[in-house]
């Protein structure tokens, strides 16, 4: 075993001891850790570490400890199962079981089920384990750091092209490489605004690492994704602090800038083709083409055929030009849904967008006039949904964890809130009944004028 492997080892099961002694935060940050270090697609995991379920193990330990210091935590506003989005996610894994009846992949189609189940417990974890501010951050730490290992994977290994090898189970290719780097980007740029000196010296040596990666994979959605996330990192910004956004925006834009190059923005500048063909040009050309396939595919199968069910079809609705190895995969998320699982599956989609979008509106208004660290953070959590939902339309995402990620935390802030406004409303409660009985002894302490005497006594 390499020392490189050894270390990741003593760093696994110290966090996993944590877990019980200290807090469950440790044994999730030891799942996150896992994620992106997984050793089985790495060199230094190779022998010994290479068949270990790494992730599952960190989460049976995470799972054991939140049940172990269950009276400790702090209780959430909501329980997870009575969740909108937890039972709307119940339902939709549900719906993908009942499809292994007739998905036309089945091996694909059970992987998938498999994943949202494991998604559902992820979610869970972070609900419970994130219970503190602190406990925030050491989350969000964990995920910084994580995508400074795929960017120094990137910067390190990178010799020309489009960078395809970040390894990580679903984040390994070009675009999702590229859009779990963005999001922390997006991440690292609140904790800078939050941190001391040190958090900032620190993030100053991250941070353009973790750019680089992006621009190593010259990805167009990934490009488009990074533009939107911080487009509403701005938007979502409370007044109070939007200055200092401001010109962090600006500090990021002209490093990117300095790291990207002419073979970057060839690339990037064939957005403006809209796909169109033209010869001699990658313009991504085909996909409003398969995007009417799809429609067709789902108008004679409205309730869905599985995952990977566009693969399946394609040769049955595209021409041979449009395959690649006999077959051609979906990219577009919202189509996906729409073949894989039918109406359901749309449904289910919109649903979730619907939901961030008012979750998100409704912290904005609560942290409009707030200080501390939640006010500066909410609006990475918006930019990194957005950029999710952007590369959405350009790529299929169905099993993008960060996107679970980033939900389950914006019903962690949403339940702070909740938590917050049902305690403001008891103690304004509370003064008003104080204000109420100091009314009623000061009137019994009052002279009682003459006539009110004789009357009494009358």
């Amino acid at each position: 075993m390499s020392l490189t492997g050894l270390l990741f080892v003593f760093a696994f099961a110290t966090g996993c001891l944590l877990a019980f002694v200290r807090h469950p935060i440790f044994g999730l940050v030891a799942y996150v850790g896992a994620f992106y270090l997984h050793p089985p697609s790495r060199w230094w995991g190779q022998g010994l570490l290479l068949n270990v379920r790494w992730s599952l193990i960190a989460a049976a330990v995470t799972l054991i400890a939140i049940a172990v210091h269950r009276q400790r935590l702090v209780q959430p506003a909501t329980p997870f199962y009575r969740q909108n989005l937890i039972v709307g996610l119940g339902l939709l894994i549900l719906w993908i079981a009942v499809q292994s009846f007739w998905a036309l992949d089945p091996q694909s189609h059970a992987e998938l089920l498999s994943y949202y189940l494991k998604f559902a417990v992820v979610m869970y974890m972070i609900y419970r384990c994130v219970d503190t501010e602190q406990h925030l951050r050491w989350f969000l730490w964990s995920h910084v750091l994580g995508c400074f290992y795929l960017g120094w994977i990137a910067y390190s290994s990178y010799g020309g092209g489009r960078f395809e090898d970040f390894g990580g189970p679903g984040i390994g290719e070009a675009n999702a490489g590229a859009l779990q780097l963005a999001t922390g980007v997006l991440v690292g740029g609140a904790l800078f605004l939050a941190g001391d000196k040190r958090i900032k010296a620190a993030l100053v040596l991250i941070m353009p690492i973790i750019v680089n990666g992006i621009v190593t994979t010259i990805s167009r959605s990934g490009f488009l994704a990074m533009a939107v996330g911080g487009l509403m990192f701005n938007l979502f910004t409370p007044k109070k602090f939007r200055f200092p956004v401001r010109a962090l925006s600006v500090l990021a834009v002209v490093l990117f800038l300095m790291l990207t190059g002419d073979t970057y923005w060839e690339r990037i500048g064939t957005i403006k083709y809209r796909g169109a063909a033209v010869e001699g040009v990658d313009t991504g050309g085909g996909r409003l083409d398969i995007i009417r396939a799809q429609w067709q595919m789902f108008q004679s199968r409205p309730m869905g055929c599985g995952h990977m069910c566009t693969t399946v079809l394609s040769p049955s609705y595209l021409g041979e030009s449009f395959l690649v190895e006999g077959g051609r995969a979906s990219h577009n998320t919202f189509m996906t849904m729409l073949v894989d699982h039918g109406i359901p599956g749309v449904v289910a989609y919109v649903l979730v967008a619907l939901w961030s979008y008012r979750r998100l509106s409704g912290l904005l208004k609560t942290y409009r006039n707030s200080e501390g660290f939640l006010p500066i953070f909410f609006p990475a959590i918006a930019g990194s949904l957005g950029a999710i939902f952007i590369a959405d339309m350009f790529v299929q995402y169905p099993k993008l964890e960060a996107r679970f990620w980033f939900l389950a935390i914006l019903l962690v802030l949403s339940g702070w809130a909740m938590k917050r406004q049902a305690e403001a409303a008891a103690l304004t409660d509370e003064s008003t009944d104080i204000r109420r009985q100091r009314t009623i002894e000061e009137r019994g302490r009052q002279p009682v004028h003459q006539d009110a005497r004789y009357d009494q006594q009358r």
